[in-house]
């Protein structure tokens, strides 16, 4: 029989072969991954020595930390890359993003794995080892997960610290002590100071909390200890948190201001209504995260389990049940918003699977019940398994924005006047392999139907299924056919798909599901140039 040690090994080798493949997506398109240069622009300038944030929508210890690691990488390639000064590194940008961008995915990536690893840790101290293996295999090859363990953002690294900080909780509440309690106090500190949603980790701890309080004897003592273990916590989370993005206090007045325009969003939407998150979430955004067999046992788990061992599960099942409620009450419905819920329906499932696998072979022996369970694991696996093959595939594939790009600049004559249609997320750069189209740009008012300052000579239309990014105006539609014609097409799928499902508030040009048929990300162009009669 295998240790499980040795098991466990395997899931995070694979967890990582799966969010390494793929993680020069984009490159060198900036936009491909909405909001890496929002940590990645501000880590650059820390390194002059201002940590002051541009921005305060997010906490700073991500960025912090993505500076470390660049000066860290300076350090340890200066004699091979020639930069001889921090400056001039930095400056390095403008000619090749790259290193930077893999730097913030590799620090993602990491995350990720251990997100699985703090997975597989708190379903061994609440259940046992082979439930515990099976909730860590789920999350390894869960969708949703990984897709965004490739991108160097917020998301992953907060939910990983969040994990980690429920972890900690778990074993203050089994074997108490204020030394576990300020451990617990810290890591939530830290993940708040990631993302501000990972404060969400104050609602397991209060769980916690209770719960021992009405083990022990009531008295004084047991209020004493209640009240000191709140105490250090929060006084922890404090440290660790304003330590590590210590302008929320230093610029408080700008802080409320970002957060309350973020809240804001979260709750009026972006762009367009798609529905509450509360059931958004579900129908749509988690399905296709985990796979249907894997939401719908983790979301029967959290019941059965808050049922029949609440004891037991109360802590784990505390922060999502909280955080789904909170995320759940606007229309501003990112698919990654719900990422931190996605690990512990993985725990939940893997407990009913296991559950289920082990009643309903009973009566059978020991080897004939770790097959069912096995088969039933992996019966339960193959839909979001199956879908994290085809994105990685996806991903390691050269996006359309970079392959146009490339094309224009062979194409577009000198000083022509050109016009991209879409937001700019989805424009085919200019400027690619330190080539640059040498063109002058028009603007289209969609309006009145006409172009500033005259007709462009071609026009590259931007076409995706994102109604928010690539609509096409039909005023632009009636002049390209009056006044156009065809040169060249870029498409991106060789089997057309009609109910391809989008993260529509995201600019991110791949499907949340059904991916069969697409050949590379990023939306679709057409090249059109000016009929000469």
């Amino acid at each position: 029989m295998i240790r499980p040690a040795r098991l466990l090994a395997a899931v995070l080798l694979l967890a990582f072969a799966v969010r390494i493949w793929g993680v020069d997506f984009g490159i060198p398109f900036v936009n491909a991954r909405p909001d890496e240069t929002q940590i990645a622009g501000p880590a650059v300038g820390f390194l002059t020595g201002d940590l002051r944030p541009p921005l305060l929508e997010w906490p700073t210890l991500f960025p912090y930390t993505v500076a470390l690691l660049y000066l860290l990488y300076y350090a340890l390639t200066r004699p091979l890359t020639g930069y001889g000064t921090l400056e001039a590194f930095a400056e390095s940008r403008r000619v090749d993003i790259s290193p930077f961008i893999y730097i913030t995915r590799a620090a993602s990536i990491v995350m990720g794995v251990v997100t699985v690893w703090g997975v597989y840790a708190i379903a061994k101290r609440t259940f046992d080892s082979t439930v515990a293996l099976v909730a860590a295999l789920f999350l390894a090859l869960s969708f949703l997960h990984v897709r965004d363990s490739h991108f160097g953002v917020t998301d992953v690294p907060m939910t990983a610290l969040v994990i980690l900080a429920v972890l900690a909780i778990v074993s203050w509440r089994q074997t108490g002590g204020l030394r576990r309690a300020a451990i617990a106090g810290v890591v939530a500190g830290l993940a708040t100071s990631t993302k501000y949603n990972g404060l969400g980790v104050v609602v397991p701890f209060a769980v916690a909390v209770a719960q021992r309080f009405v083990e022990e004897r009531p008295g004084a003592g047991s209020i004493a200890r209640a009240v000191a273990a709140l105490v250090v916590f929060g006084g922890a989370l404090a440290v660790a948190l304003f330590s590590t993005s210590p302008y929320i206090l230093i610029d408080w007045a700008r802080f409320v201001r970002s957060v309350t325009a973020t809240q804001s969003m979260v709750i009026q939407g972006h762009g367009m209504v798609l529905g509450r998150g509360w059931w958004y979430y579900a129908r749509v955004v988690l399905p296709a995260a985990l796979g249907w067999p894997i939401f719908l046992a983790g979301t029967i788990g959290i019941g059965v389990l808050l049922v029949r061992r609440f004891r037991e599960s109360a802590v784990v099942l505390a922060f999502p049940i909280a955080y789904y409620v909170v995320a759940g009450r606007g229309y501003g419905v990112f698919a990654r918003y719900i990422i931190p819920v996605i690990p512990f329906l993985c725990i939940s499932a893997a407990w009913l699977t296991v559950e289920t696998a082990r009643w309903l072979a009973r009566s059978s022996s020991e080897r004939t019940r770790r097959v069912v369970v096995v088969a039933a694991t992996l019966a339960m696996l193959l839909p979001t398994a199956y879908k994290t093959v085809v994105l990685d595939r996806l991903l390691s594939t050269t996006d359309n924005r970079t392959i146009a790009g490339r094309a224009l600049v062979d194409v577009l004559p000198t000083d022509s006047l050109f016009y991209q249609s879409g937001e700019g997320y989805g424009h085919a750069p200019l400027a690619v392999d330190g080539r640059r189209a040498a063109v002058r740009m028009a603007s289209f008012n969609a309006e009145t139907g006409r172009f500033v300052p005259e007709d462009p000579d071609w026009i590259l239309v931007q076409r995706s299924p994102l109604v928010i990014y690539s609509s096409v105006p039909p005023s632009l539609e009636r002049v390209l056919q009056e006044r156009y014609v065809i040169a060249r097409r870029f498409p991106t799928e060789s089997r057309p798909v009609s109910d391809r499902i989008y993260d529509q508030q995201d600019a991110f040009y791949l499907p949340l599901a059904k991916l069969e048929g697409l050949e590379r990300p990023g939306p679709a162009f057409d090249l059109y140039r000016r009929r000469r009669d």
